[in-house]
């Protein structure tokens, strides 16, 4: 869980303040605490340790979903690796919602089962505002 941290901390480096949303979704549901400096300094170890690993891509795109959750914020989830149409009905089976909003470019968010925003890593961003829900990402519990 974060407190008091947002995407657009300058404590964060710069790759999770300019593309880290989704990435800072994993962390909002983690049983980890990530809060004030000390949050910051562990995300920052924890984007660059993923990044190493292959986890995440030199481009900045999330390549390991499922090792990403699993090992760096203790989440014993299983992504399925679809981009679920904004229609579609979630499944009782799935315990975590990441939604892909657009507007001018595209930022994601935790939603619950109602495709309702729950957390938006800017506190209340212009693409959540003024955008649509385009897609869903489901992890389900392992």
């Amino acid at each position: 869980m974060l407190r008091n941290i947002k995407q657009s901390d300058k404590g964060l480096i710069q790759d999770i303040q300019d593309v880290g949303c989704l990435f800072l979704c994993f962390a909002q549901v983690s049983p980890l605490v990530f809060e004030d400096d000390e949050g910051r300094k562990a995300l920052n170890k924890i984007w660059k340790e993923a990044k190493n690993k292959g986890y995440i891509s030199p481009a900045n795109i999330i390549m390991n979903h499922n090792k990403l959750a699993n090992e760096f914020f203790a989440l014993d989830v299983r992504y399925d690796d679809k981009h679920h149409g904004a229609e579609e009905t979630i499944p009782p089976s799935v315990l975590y919602v990441f939604g892909k909003y657009t507007y001018n470019y595209s930022h994601f968010v935790v939603l619950n089962k109602n495709k309702e925003v729950i957390f938006d890593s800017y506190g209340t961003s212009n693409t959540v505002k003024y955008g649509k829900l385009e897609s869903t990402r489901w992890y389900y519990a392992v």
